[in-house]
């Protein structure tokens, strides 16, 4: 019998009799070849491919749990890394994917659009609960990025209520075919947590993933 065949012994037997085990260790392994050797009919002994087989079987674990060991550290001290370095963002602008605003004693927080081709814009801007308050007709736009700039008031002119609201941006080409936008946020760093091996970044009202930043800004837009 291999150590390879013998990796797929079932649940409850193991090679000190312990139950319930349901993965052999290297040690196992080991104990397993020399048992074999101590075991092994004298009249039909195992030969030299196969002794070599089943050692070139047990060097390739040892092999793979070095390789597992070393992936470990390597992420530990990566994850040390991002959180030093998400620890600098604190105080700082970011840009991160996303169509939401934030609306603080009327103020609307910052965000901006940048389109795959030129053509005429229009931004709705919608509260938490889906409701359209507002249309801004932005004209002719570039391709360069471009700043959201709404007033926090209702198409009526009423200012909104505090909290958290959505844009939109819907484009055309002169021939009325519409464009690929994309939207991103800007918001202040205010701190930095982890959750889940993640590392969190807090905006305020929105909060983010590390990885989701798409920026860092050192001077406003």
């Amino acid at each position: 019998m291999s150590l390879a065949s013998i990796s797929t012994v079932n649940q409850g037997v193991s090679v000190n009799g312990a139950k319930n085990k349901n993965t052999l260790t290297q040690e196992d392994f080991l104990n397993i070849f020399v048992a074999q050797l101590q075991n092994q009919n004298p009249l039909e002994p195992l030969d030299n491919y196969q002794m070599a087989s089943q050692m070139a079987q047990f060097n390739s674990l040892d092999s793979l749990h070095r390789i597992e060991k070393s992936l470990g550290a390597l992420n530990n001290h990566q994850s040390s890394a991002s959180s030093l370095q998400a620890a600098g963002l604190i105080g700082k602008k970011v840009e991160v994917s996303g169509r939401s605003l934030s609306l603080e004693m009327g103020q609307a927080s910052e965000a901006l659009y940048q389109m795959a081709g030129a053509g005429k814009v229009k931004i709705e801007i919608y509260n938490e609960g889906g409701q359209l308050i507002r249309t801004l007709d932005e004209g002719l736009k570039d391709t360069s990025k471009q700043k959201v700039l709404w007033d926090g008031k209702s198409e009526g002119g009423q200012t909104q209520p505090d909290g958290r609201y959505y844009f939109q941006v819907k484009a055309q080409d002169l021939n009325g075919a519409p464009i690929e936008v994309n939207h991103s946020r800007i918001g202040k760093v205010l701190g930095i947590y982890f959750e889940n091996g993640q590392t969190i970044v807090d905006l305020g009202r929105e909060k983010t993933a590390l990885g989701d930043i798409l920026g860092i800004l050192n001077s406003a837009i």
